[in-house]
């Protein structure tokens, strides 16, 4: 396991245990490698030169529009 891994791994249970998930010995392997891969995109999206406001998730609004009108 590389040192990636490890952080990946240690990051994962840190997370599971304070949702008080229990993950299947055999699904392990793989939710590891989805929380590296969602962790390395989470770090894409910040930009500490960013204010708030303007992260994507406070960017976009979506409005429902009535087609009836």
């Amino acid at each position: 396991m590389t040192g990636r891994d490890e952080r990946a791994a240690a990051g994962f249970e840190t997370a599971a245990r304070r949702a008080r998930l229990t993950v299947p010995a055999d699904w392990r392997a793989g939710a590891v490698a989805a929380y590296a891969e969602l962790m390395a995109l989470t770090d894409q999206l910040r930009d500490p030169t960013r204010p708030p406001g303007h992260e994507p998730s406070a960017v976009y609004r979506i409005t429902a529009e009535d087609d009836d009108e």
